[in-house]
């Protein structure tokens, strides 16, 4: 068990290596048709929480790079008047091998393992502005979190064999807000925060950024932190996501 958990929770971190924070969209001037824009960001998340046996968890960045196979990611919101409608995807193919050594019987024997592990992790939702005015523009939302693992793990000691496939999902509602600040005619910052509830007992991020604009993208430069409590997931009592992110904004 400890052989498993401790592969799946890296191949979760590799997942939030390439996740991208939603709240750090682009937000223009309102406009009566559909105006849209696309996010692509790098975060270098570390990962902690609890494993349901009370193993403590806690995966640097550098441990989350070595695993990680293909990430696919991406973000589109677009908004027309007060409304915003947003969305991200992203998938994840992590393959591990190692090897450790357990008791038994008095005995020391030798296992191998290897995993191959997809993931999905996507946010669905919608926003809406209720204020604007002094350079700031700020919006609530709405909408779906969704966590998808599936996993293939082999183990082979002593002659044996064993094959173990395993999935879970796990989807919240959450409600929140965005919003960004000028400070200049190209700097500005731009925040996000959500809380939320459903097959978790508890889910909430927050996350703020420092942008610049160009004349076609911005740049942006934050921190993130993700957390889910879940009910029934896997190996997992609860598990925490942050890390500094740099990413570009385009709009089209």
């Amino acid at each position: 068990m400890s052989f498993y958990t401790s592969r799946r929770t890296s191949a979760l971190a590799a997942i939030a290596l390439m996740a991208v924070p939603v709240s750090a969209s682009a937000q223009d001037a309102l406009s009566d048709s559909w105006q849209w824009g696309a996010e692509l960001y790098f975060w270098g998340a570390s990962l902690g929480g609890e494993t349901t046996t009370g193993t403590d968890i806690d995966m640097g960045i550098d441990k989350i790079i070595e695993d990680l196979n293909f990430g696919l990611m991406g973000t589109v919101a677009a908004q027309k008047g007060k409304w915003t409608v947003f969305g991200d995807l992203i998938y994840l193919d992590v393959e591990e091998q190692g090897d450790t050594t357990v008791g038994v019987l008095g005995m020391n024997v030798d296992i191998d393992g290897k995993v191959d592990l997809r993931g999905v992790i996507s946010t669905l939702g919608v926003g809406y502005r209720v204020y604007e005015g002094a350079g700031t523009q700020l919006d609530i939302t709405g909408g779906l979190r969704y966590l998808w693992l599936d996993s293939t793990i082999e183990l082979s000691a002593a002659g044996l064999n064993v094959k173990e496939e395993d999935s879970g999902t796990n989807i919240d509602g959450v409600v929140g807000f965005r919003g960004q600040s000028d400070i200049n005619e190209n700097w500005y910052l731009s925040y996000y925060g959500d809380v939320g509830t459903g097959e978790s007992d508890l889910t909430w991020q927050a996350a703020a950024a420092i942008n610049y604009r160009f004349q076609n993208f911005d740049v942006a430069l934050g921190y993130r932190y993700l957390d889910w409590e879940f009910d029934d997931f896997g190996p997992f009592d609860d598990l925490n996501l942050s890390g500094a992110f740099l990413g570009a904004k385009f709009r089209f």
